[in-house]
Order: C-alpha cells, then sequence, then structure tokens
C-alpha cells in the first residue's frame, strides 16, 4: 500500500495531460501558462507580481478628450512596458550605477495588473581626464510643465549647436545595454510602483518605485558563481518626474525620467530612467553547421508568417538575432559524423569553430553548432562550460524521433529531424534556452506543450498516456515558453542568466539541502541505493559512483526514466567534514530523451558517475572525511518528490612525495574537464601534459617503481587508469608533448581510447532492469 505524500502522486494512471494544453490556438498567456505552479524556489532574488496603486487603467486617463476639474492636474507618465537604462549618481562618493530596468506590463503571472518590475545595476567607476562638454539641460524639475526651451533635445537641435555638437559621430539609436560581468552590483525586486492620473495642485505628477536591492558578491577567481544575501540589502525609493528626452535617448521615441532616490526618507542621490525598448533583454545566436547537416529552418505559423527562433524569442519578450554563421564546417579528423558523437569530439569541435572574436562582457552571445549525428543520440546536448559557462549548444540534425523515446510521435515517429521542421525548431531551441540557465519543466511544475519540456513529454502530453493521433505531433507543438520559462527568462538576475555567467543550473537547490521541500518516497514505495568501487580514495583520485532507483511498491510508479546526472533528474552533492556542501554539476547536459515514464514494480533504473570536478570545482579538495549524497527528485502536479541516499568517503592523507606530486599534476580545471567528458579530449593541451606526466610516474599501483626508494606507485593512478591519453594519439594529436622521442610515441602497447561513445552511454543510463 502506498502511503507516503510522493507516492500518491505517482501512480502509473496519473493523467500528466493538463487539457488547455490542447488548445490549438488563443492568446500567449494560455499558450505558455504552466499548468502547476513551480515545485521549486530559486535560490536567487526573483521579482513578482505587483499593483499600480491607481484604480483607473494604467496610467493614462480613460478618455483624453475629458479634463479634469481644477484643482487638478493630469499625468501622463507613460510608465510603458519595455527595457529602461537607469543611471543613479549618489550624493557621497565617486562610484556611480547604471543598468537595466524591466517593466513587463503583460506577464501571465503579474496579478490583476498583469505587472512585474525588476532590475540590475552595475558599477562604473569614475573617469580621470578632461571634463567633456556637458550635455544640455533636460526641463524643469516640474516634469509636466518642463518645455523644449529648457535645452536642445531633438537629433537637429543636437547637431546643430554653435558652441559645440552635444552628440559625436557615429549616431546610434540608443538599444538595450550590456555591461561587463565584473562591474555587476546588485538586483533590484520592485515591490511597488504608483502612476497617479492626476494630482491636485500644486503636487507634481511623480512616477514612485520602491524596490528592494539586493548587493551582490562577486565570485573568487577562476570561479563563476557569486552570491545574493537572503534578504535586501537595503529598499529605496525613486520619486521621477517625466521631462524632455534628452539626446539620443530622443531617438527611441520612448518615455524619459530623472528624480531622486531615497533610501529610509534620507536622499541618496539623482536618478534618471530611459526608456530604451520594447524588448527586456537582448541576446545574438550564432549558428554553424556542419558538412552534412541541415540547420533548422522557419516554420510557418498558420497566420500566414513564420515562426523562427527570433519571433520565439519576441514572444518571451527578448531581442534575439540569428546569425547564419559558418557553412559546411568541415569534419574533425578521426570523427565519424552520422554515428553518435563523443563528448570529447563535440567539445572540441564547438571550441574550434565559436567565434574567436566574441566578447560576453560586450554582447551576450551563443553558439550553436549543427551537426548530423544518427537516430538515438537525443536531439541536442549542451555543454556547462566550453570557455565559460553556458557559452554553447549543439543540435543533430539527423537524430530525430524514435519510438523507443515515445509511442506518440506520430507522423514524425522514427523520422529525422531535418525531416520534421517544426519539432526539429523546438528541439533546437530547446536546446538554446538551456544555454540561457533553464531547466526542465518536469522538474519545477509539470510536463506541457512547451519549450522546456523535453520533446518525449510533449509527445506525450498532446498524445495522451496510451496513444496519439497522427498529426497532432508535430503539427500542435506550441513553439513557445510557459509562463514560469518567461518568468525566469525576463526577471532572473543577470549573472543567473547570461551567457558565461553562472553555471548551468546553479540557481536552484540539489542534493541535501532540497530534502526540506522535498516529500520523499517510503523505502516500501521507492528506494535509491549508492554504492562505490571504494570508500577511501586516495587525493586527486576520481570516486566511481553508482546508484539504482528500484519500484519497491506493487503498483507501477510515475518516475524518470534516466537518473544520470546528464538528464536532470538527478543531483550529487559532496559534504566535507565541516559540512561545507559542495554540488557536482553535470558538465554535459544529454537529457532530450529523459521523462517521466511508467516504471513497474520491481523494476530499477541505474546510473553512474564519475566524481571528480564539476563547474563547482573539485569534490574532494583536501583530505579528510566526506559525505556524498545521491537525490532523485521531479515535481509531480507540482509536488517535489523523490529519492535520496548516500555513502561516506574518506580521502587519504598523502603518504610520499610521488603522491604529492601527483595530486599536483591532476588537480587541474583542465584535468577535470577531460575526466567530465569522459576522457579522449585531445583539445586540452594542458590535460594532455598532465596526464602524460601521471602516466610516466609509475605502474599501476600495486607495482613497486622503477627508481626512487621502492614504494607503491600513487594511488591517483588506479582512478585514472582507463582515462590515460592514448600514446599513438597524443604523438598524432599533441606532437609537441612527445619531442622527446622524436615526436613518436614511447614503446609499449596503446592504451585503448578511454572515452565512451555517447550512444552506449545513453544505453546504459537508461536501461531497466527486473
Amino acid at each position: 500500500m502506498l502511503t507516503s505524500i510522493a507516492s500518491s502522486f505517482q501512480r502509473g494512471d496519473y493523467d500528466m495531460c493538463n487539457c488547455s494544453e490542447h488548445e490549438s490556438s488563443g492568446s500567449l498567456a494560455k499558450m505558455t501558462g504552466a499548468s502547476v505552479e513551480p515545485a521549486m524556489k530559486p535560490q536567487v532574488p526573483l521579482s513578482r507580481q505587483i499593483s499600480i496603486s491607481d484604480d483607473d487603467s494604467g496610467d493614462q486617463p480613460a478618455a483624453t478628450d475629458l479634463q479634469p476639474f481644477p484643482p487638478f492636474r493630469l499625468c501622463r507618465l507613460d510608465f510603458r512596458e519595455g527595457c529602461y537604462q537607469i543611471n543613479f549618481r549618489p550624493t557621497a562618493g565617486f562610484v556611480s550605477f547604471e543598468g537595466t530596468l524591466r517593466v513587463d506590463r503583460s506577464a501571465p503571472d503579474g496579478g490583476a495588473d498583469h505587472l512585474i518590475v525588476s532590475g540590475d545595476l552595475y558599477s562604473k567607476r569614475p573617469v580621470i581626464g578632461p571634463i567633456p562638454h556637458p550635455l544640455p539641460p533636460v526641463g524643469n524639475k516640474d516634469g509636466d510643465a518642463a518645455t523644449a526651451d529648457a535645452g536642445l533635445t531633438s537629433l537637429a537641435g543636437s547637431l546643430s549647436a554653435v558652441d559645440e555638437p552635444a552628440i559625436p559621430f557615429p549616431i546610434r539609436r540608443p538599444r538595450i545595454p550590456i555591461f561587463p560581468c565584473a562591474r555587476y552590483h546588485s538586483y533590484l525586486r520592485v515591490t511597488s510602483v504608483s502612476a497617479p492620473v492626476a494630482v491636485p495642485l500644486p503636487k507634481k505628477c511623480e512616477l514612485t518605485i520602491v524596490a528592494e536591492q539586493f548587493n551582490y558578491t562577486q565570485p573568487p577567481v577562476g570561479q563563476f558563481k557569486g552570491t545574493f544575501p537572503a534578504t535586501p540589502s537595503r529598499t529605496v525609493t525613486m520619486k521621477l518626474a517625466k521631462v524632455p528626452a534628452p539626446f539620443p535617448f530622443s531617438l527611441t521615441g520612448g518615455p524619459f525620467y530623472e528624480g531622486r532616490l531615497f533610501e529610509g526618507g534620507v536622499d541618496k542621490g539623482s536618478v534618471t530612467l530611459a526608456w530604451v525598448s520594447k524588448f527586456f533583454r537582448r541576446a545574438t545566436l550564432e549558428i554553424d553547421t556542419l558538412v552534412g547537416a541541415v540547420r533548422p529552418a522557419p516554420v510557418p505559423d498558420g497566420a500566414g508568417g513564420t515562426e523562427f527562433f527570433d519571433t520565439i524569442f519576441a514572444r518571451t519578450g527578448w531581442q534575439l538575432t540569428v546569425v547564419q554563421d559558418q557553412l559546411n564546417v568541415p569534419v574533425p579528423s578521426g570523427v565519424v559524423p552520422t554515428n553518435c558523437w563523443s563528448s570529447a569530439d563535440l567539445h572540441a569541435l564547438m571550441t574550434t569553430v565559436r567565434n574567436p572574436a566574441t566578447n560576453l562582457d560586450a554582447e551576450w552571445r551563443v553558439h550553436m553548432i549543427v551537426v548530423p549525428a544518427k537516430l538515438g543520440c537525443s536531439r541536442g546536448i549542451m555543454y556547462d562550460q566550453i570557455g565559460v559557462p553556458r557559452e554553447g549548444c549543439a543540435s543533430f540534425s539527423d537524430d530525430g524521433y524514435p519510438t523507443s523515446d515515445s509511442s506518440n510521435f506520430g507522423l514524425a515517429a522514427n523520422r529525422k529531424q531535418r525531416d520534421v521542421p517544426r519539432a526539429f525548431l523546438r528541439s533546437a531551441t530547446h536546446e538554446l534556452t538551456h544555454t540561457l540557465n533553464q531547466i526542465h519543466q518536469e522538474q519545477e511544475t509539470a510536463a506541457d506543450n512547451s519549450i522546456m519540456t523535453t520533446t518525449p513529454s510533449v509527445a506525450d502530453v498532446l498524445g495522451g498516456p496510451a496513444t496519439g493521433e497522427p498529426g497532432v505531433f508535430p503539427d500542435q507543438i506550441k513553439l513557445a515558453h510557459n509562463t514560469n520559462v518567461r518568468h525566469h527568462l525576463n526577471h532572473m538576475p543577470d549573472p543567473v542568466i547570461r551567457p558565461g555567467g553562472w553555471p548551468f543550473a546553479s540557481w536552484f537547490p540539489t542534493g541535501a539541502p532540497q530534502a526540506a521541500d522535498r516529500h520523499d518516497f517510503e523505502p516500501s514505495e521507492l528506494t535509491l541505493a549508492v554504492t562505490a568501487t571504494t570508500d577511501r580514495v586516495a587525493l586527486g583520485q576520481p570516486l566511481d559512483l553508482t546508484w539504482t532507483m528500484t519500484n519497491t511498491s506493487g503498483v507501477s510508479l510515475r518516475a524518470p526514466n534516466d537518473v544520470g546526472i546528464e538528464a536532470l533528474f538527478a543531483s550529487i552533492t559532496v559534504t566535507d567534514a565541516e559540512g561545507r556542501e559542495r554540488p557536482v554539476r553535470p558538465f554535459v547536459i544529454l537529457c532530450e530523451h529523459a521523462k517521466l515514464s511508467e516504471l513497474e514494480p520491481g523494476k530499477s533504473v541505474t546510473a553512474s558517475a564519475k566524481v571528480f570536478w564539476s563547474t563547482a570545482g573539485f569534490a574532494f579538495e583536501r583530505p579528510g572525511r566526506y559525505r556524498v549524497d545521491v537525490a532523485v527528485s521531479w515535481s509531480a502536479q507540482g509536488v517535489m518528490v523523490g529519492v535520496q541516499s548516500g555513502i561516506d568517503v574518506f580521502v587519504d592523507y598523502p603518504s610520499s612525495a610521488s603522491d604529492n606530486h601527483s595530486a599536483n599534476l591532476v588537480l587541474h580545471p583542465e584535468v577535470g574537464k577531460w575526466v567530465a567528458l569522459g576522457g579522449d579530449a585531445y583539445h586540452l593541451g594542458e590535460a594532455c601534459r598532465r596526464l602524460q606526466a601521471l602516466s610516466q610516474t609509475a605502474a599501476p599501483a600495486g607495482a613497486l617503481a622503477v627508481a626512487g626508494d621502492g614504494a607503491p606507485a600513487p594511488r591517483v593512478l588506479d582512478g585514472f587508469a582507463d582515462l590515460l591519453p592514448d600514446r599513438a594519439k597524443l604523438a598524432r594529436l599533441r606532437p609537441e608533448l612527445t619531442a622527446d622521442t622524436g615526436g613518436r610515441a614511447e614503446r609499449g602497447p596503446a592504451r585503448a581510447a578511454p572515452g565512451r561513445k555517447r550512444a552506449a552511454k545513453a544505453k546504459k543510463r537508461t536501461g531497466r532492469k527486473g
């Protein structure tokens, strides 16, 4: 009998389909609405719905031809939707601040007024040098009474000034600004907005914005995730008057405000707000295509137009520029492009062909590479780090829709993505959205017909749990983000979203911290067994970890079909003896095949990983006792459910100079990437050099060293037995590392290539045991 809260949601006959998701037309809110509330709360500040204090519609009078009776004046504050550039100059200190404020007045989850407002501030240090010619004044302080006589605000006037043109060439219309990551200062969670329609004389028409400010702590050198405080650093109030926009903001045709910022009633400085775009954020997608592959193409939208990456993101609120870059990228030597690609080969290709001029401090840019692959390779992939986190993803044009993933693919069943354009575009957009740090809706809310639900789950939602009518998938796929993902994309802090910012999925709780918000199964219902090849490792030695989730109940349960960390349902957390926790995040995000499916009584699903390094750092940085926990979690009707288990591991203290030397060789981020990619990553030169040096240290543990004091070889070698570089490949691909032997590999048998191919790995992860 099922007794836990978790199990009550997981019966095999549970209907995961929300009927409203089957509608083929309707408003954007209906198209993208999540069926249930999110099951997990982001561990970052995030703006929520607010209301405008005035009861009238918006901030405009009901009829413009009606005049209020004296002594009132009309306020046409025009606090329109879009992105504003914000500038704050404190009265004290030399550092000023600039950033963006996003005013979302059509948010499906924005309450009665459909309003959510958020912002980000970046520090701006003073420029030492000649004082530039000051801009002309932008109007008097009465706001609505300001006139053009107060200064030159038009393009013609600014360029025709006798003394000196206020604006130098070239002339550019302001757009959504982008600032360097290192200057990020704080997040603004707006809690109230007041935009009066009319005020009694002599009161001024003022826009009042109250925001909680969360000051950001930048990450340590070499890391990418900083921290926000759990509570606001301070609460500020901005009182703003609408004035004529100075050039070049006058080119946007939008409102411009200036005023003062207060904290606790104390004036802290001047602030300006300039509307720059109807969109909230902007980014660029660069697409490269390998020889023999076909990139996604625009598809009909049903209304005489087309849908593509840019239109999908435009509906969400983003200005996405698509750059169709390199065509016919050469196939790397030694790679069969129509097979499933190894993680190392694809990572090497993306590292090689991405635009070297990319500057993520000046442009939010995502790189997508399209390769052929074949059916069963999982349609796409994202890497948590190419050079920096979430910089790139890949899409597989010759993979597709095998019936082994879903029986509801309809007319797309067993066809290639290139032959099913609508589903192909959806899958590629799914990977693109992963690069913006968004996770599956099976984890957050529930499977639905939206971009961030995996493809098999979308097919199951459309077709139902048993059968799918031909034409339902792919014809009724909705190319849109749901309300939950839309909210995150538009209002999460910049460092969490922007490429090169926080590592993937680092904004939500994983492992042990999540247990407080998760309802676990009883052992008589669902169990998780965690094992390792050893409970003692040397410093610098990877730990081979395996876990198995088993249905111990007498009924079928709906559970993940893949519990590997790459599929995102499972997470690993390492805790040291002092209670410090460190997540082991997946470096390769390979999840398009993953979904919630029926797990029959007595059946199991198994996965494994090498616990060594992730974008959070090394799992075992120093000797001592550790706890390694594995948690498998998912959303069931908006309730977080799952199982968790773990083991204790001891990391031995180095006992010789050889142990210390070996640990120093392997505790390097490039070696960490090598291990995370499964080996064979010869494009990582420093990793090759260090691992070659490790292989020359001594024979595997158990044999005696040829030289020295006769002590056993370092135990670190045991953990790298299947990961050391192949000598022949090293000589061919990295001849500079074998220069001492004339570019030839050392004598001796060549080791087998250690990198496991993705197809075999996926098959192993998804295998279920009786």
